[in-house]
């Protein structure tokens, strides 16, 4: 059977299509995985040839179903890319459906302010009190349409962060989308309705890929190309970068001891700076002209300014420069994310002088 010919079943799309009438109606996960159909649709889509066909068919019909099922029959598209599957085909559906869904949601949503804060500013206590009486004003009856919603949203994370954890293009795609990410930042932060699963979307953002980091040592008049993946801010960076330094340190004339410092992980979350991390501006003409032209650890890695079109890191020997050290940025939040740098050449000299000017 070929992709354009496959058609769900009549009784699959009978249920996927009849919206709950309560929360009763609801499905949960094991209740929806263990109906017969969903078993048979998944199946049939672990058939050699049949997982593509089967994930078009889902990602069509995503948009016509009730959150709930929407959710769920998402949440099985995960799987199938966890085992292998096509990321990008369900994807844009499930970027479209999160968008929405948050849309509706946002509403209801505000970042709590404390009764007794005289330093919070007048809108966040108004956005708050708005938020509050929106809820309110929800009759008690259809207040489980509101929770569905949110429930619905948790859901979709889940395979969102599969597919956009195993495909640069989706990451690029999800970034891209600047309304949607504000909404992530803005709801990921609320108290009103609070999420507890939006706030992997955020870190997954917030990671950075750079096919060609160029890393810049003026004490020794060398430097190097790397390749960044899934590195979550500048912080994970400059770890990963050290761990390369130190590898490839007699080549590029490093002279200060460099840490030998363990692969990131939950039970090594920690870490110091061996050198002062600079931004392209710090130089100019070949001089150190800007000496607090940090590259900031928190902020993403994309957030460093770029020279000759590349995203420039400098790493100064620290001398009695600021000790900077960090915590509880270098770990992985997902399974696909595989944060790590890839050494791919080293800078000639004319190089090193063209990005210090």
């Amino acid at each position: 059977m070929t992709q354009s010919a496959f058609e769900l079943p009549p009784d699959l799309l009978a249920f996927l299509r009849s919206p709950p009438a309560s929360a009763a109606e609801r499905d949960t996960p094991d209740v929806f995985f263990d109906r017969p159909e969903i078993g048979r649709l998944y199946a049939q889509a672990q058939e050699p040839g049949q997982t593509e066909a089967v994930l078009s068919a889902c990602a069509a019909l995503l948009p016509e179903v009730h959150p709930n099922r929407a959710s769920l029959l998402a949440l099985m598209g995960g799987a199938l890319v966890e085992d292998g599957a096509d990321p990008a085909i369900l994807f844009p559906a499930c970027h479209a459906l999160l968008d929405v869904w948050l849309q509706e949601l946002e509403p209801y949503c505000a970042e709590e302010v404390d009764e007794d804060d005289d330093e919070a500013e007048p809108e966040e206590v108004q956005a708050w009190a708005d938020a509050q009486a929106r809820m309110k004003a929800v009759p008690q009856e259809r207040r489980w349409e509101v929770e569905t919603l949110q429930q619905a949203v948790e859901l979709l994370v889940l395979p969102m962060m599969a597919m956009v954890l195993r495909d640069e293009r989706n990451h690029r795609a999800f970034l891209a989308d600047d309304a949607l990410q504000a909404r992530i930042y803005r709801l990921n932060r609320n108290g009103s309705l609070p999420f507890e699963q939006l706030h992997y979307l955020w870190l997954a953002a917030n990671m950075s890929y750079e096919d060609e980091l160029v890393v810049v040592l003026p004490a020794s008049g060398t430097g190097f190309v790397a390749r960044a993946h899934a590195v979550n801010n500048g912080f994970h960076a400059f770890t990963l970068l050290q761990n390369l330094i130190r590898e490839h340190g007699q080549a590029l004339g490093v002279r200060q001891a460099i840490v030998d410092r363990a692969p990131p992980s939950e039970d090594n979350d920690s870490d110091t700076a061996d050198f002062l991390w600079l931004q392209a501006q710090a130089y100019a003409g070949g001089e150190l002209v800007n000496e607090l032209a940090w590259s900031w650890g928190e902020a993403p890695l994309r957030a460093n300014a770029q020279k000759h079109g590349k995203r420039v890191l400098i790493g100064l020997d620290k001398g009695d420069a600021c000790s900077r050290s960090w915590a509880g940025f270098l770990g992985a939040c997902h399974d696909a994310q595989n944060p790590h740098v890839a050494f791919k050449r080293y800078l000639t000299p004319e190089e090193v002088a063209s990005y210090l000017q």
